[in-house]
């Protein structure tokens, strides 16, 4: 069984809206960093819960009552969705609070090189460019247009996203000269890039093991005539 989210409703908007505001208060005031950062590092939480609900609900085959949240594949338009308006902010804040009149020189903070500065945010900014796309085939009547084939095979690409993003995460943290080196959300973002790799591969696994499973189970079955 395949867990489709192809309906992004209000209240689920508004749930995962003020869970990601209240979340970037929180990481500014408690760790005294800025907007931009504590916006990125609310996008990659996002990220993260659309990247495992998906092998989660392969590996666990839930039924259709699963969770407090009703179903939690359900909730990954939404999700996806606020990873890109908290992505945009961070971007916003990056740019001096401005999206207008910016350039891509400001953008690479002057050029490739800077320490690495520029390489980490060129590689943030195509992600960026992609979680867009991401965003505008999210909703429904975009969906339906497309068909379920198409849409997949599009939404395929967050992981694309999610790699990218991470990149963008560690060699800022760990490589460039900007800043004073990796801090506690650094070696976080390690672990839950690991978590998703192991998630995936789980999850690939049993479903090579079910596909398998169900060519012998064909194999037996007599020809009728």
């Amino acid at each position: 069984m395949a867990y489709i989210d192809v309906k992004n409703t209000l209240g689920k908007h508004i749930c995962v809206g003020i869970f990601s505001i209240g979340l970037a208060v929180i990481l500014t005031y408690l760790f005294s960093i800025g907007w931009s950062t504590s916006f990125a590092r609310v996008s990659f939480f996002l990220l993260f819960f659309v990247l495992i609900i998906g092998p989660i609900m392969r590996l666990i085959r839930p039924k259709e009552s699963f969770s407090v949240f009703e179903r939690p594949w359900t909730w990954r338009g939404e999700l996806g969705i606020w990873f890109v308006i908290t992505s945009l902010l961070h971007f916003y804040f990056v740019m001096d609070k401005g999206f207008i009149g910016w350039s891509l020189t400001k953008a690479l903070g002057g050029g490739i090189g800077g320490g690495g500065f520029g390489l980490a945010n060129l590689i943030g900014l195509i992600a960026l460019i992609m979680s867009l796309i991401l965003a505008a085939t999210s909703f429904n009547k975009i969906i339906k247009f497309l068909g379920i084939g198409p849409w997949r095979w599009i939404q395929s690409f967050t992981y694309v996203v999610f790699y990218l993003v991470i990149g963008h995460l560690i060699y800022f943290q760990f490589f460039t000269t900007h800043g004073s080196g990796p801090d506690w959300f650094g070696y976080t973002s390690i672990i839950m890039l690991l978590i998703v790799v192991v998630l995936q591969a789980f999850a690939f696994v049993k479903t090579v093991k079910e596909s398998k499973r169900e060519s012998k189970k064909h194999q037996k079955q007599p020809f009728s005539s």
